[in-house]
């Protein structure tokens, strides 16, 4: 993948995310809680985009931005599944996951990885966490007694995608850390690939606020 290639769909990568946001300004009386919560988390995308890409083209350091985004996403996704998975985690449970968290990315980002180096520790822990939340609510789904019209499900879309995403994100850093660490060419591949699973992502995120859910 050229180094050209590669900024193309970077570029798609983070400025795709309009479309699922236009789309939740357009329904936005239709839309349900999860809709609306991840209408925020797009709001928050939208902008890190925006600041991230104008300080690299600035050839300013941008990866103090995804340290605090990083923290600010981990809170919005808690917050759709915490919604969701009432019957399987207490509200507690949710707090206890978010003060840990946090605490843990303020220790990463003071003592093991600066604002100025990629926090993968705090990327790789929120995956875990995510794909562990996303299994939980398929599990939910599971042992519900009625049956559910699942493609007009927004959630069922959402944490499809979050599945995706995250277990394909986690595979790809460590592919990146652990075998390409003097590789420049073999990074942009996978820099390339997960902003092509990024696009997967959004196009979930699209669907999510796309279809709609039937009124209980």
């Amino acid at each position: 993948m050229s180094v050209n290639i590669f900024e193309i769909i970077g570029n798609i990568s983070s400025f795709i995310v309009i479309l699922p946001l236009l789309l939740s300004i357009y329904k936005n009386k239709l839309l349900n809680v999860a809709q609306k919560r991840l209408f925020v988390l797009l709001v928050v995308i939208l902008i890190t985009e925006l600041i991230s890409n104008i300080l690299w083209y600035l050839r300013i350091n941008n990866l103090p931005v995804f340290h605090f985004y990083t923290i600010v996403e981990f809170l919005l996704i808690l917050n759709i599944y915490r919604n969701e998975l009432t019957r399987l985690f207490s509200k507690t449970f949710f707090i206890l996951l978010s003060l840990g968290y946090i605490m843990f990315a303020i220790t990463n980002m003071l003592f093991l990885q600066d604002l100025g180096t990629f926090n993968s520790n705090t990327t790789t822990v929120m995956g875990l966490v995510v794909i562990f939340l996303a299994l939980s609510y398929f599990y939910a789904l599971l042992k519900e007694m009625k049956y559910s019209s699942l493609e007009n499900n927004p959630m069922f879309w959402l944490n499809s995608g979050f599945l995706i995403y995250f277990s394909s994100s986690l595979i790809l850093f460590y592919i990146n850390n652990n075998m390409f660490k003097e590789s420049t060419e073999a990074s942009y591949l996978v820099w390339g690939l997960h902003a092509i699973i990024n696009i997967v992502l959004i196009i979930f995120y699209t669907i999510t606020i796309w279809v709609n859910p039937k009124k209980q």
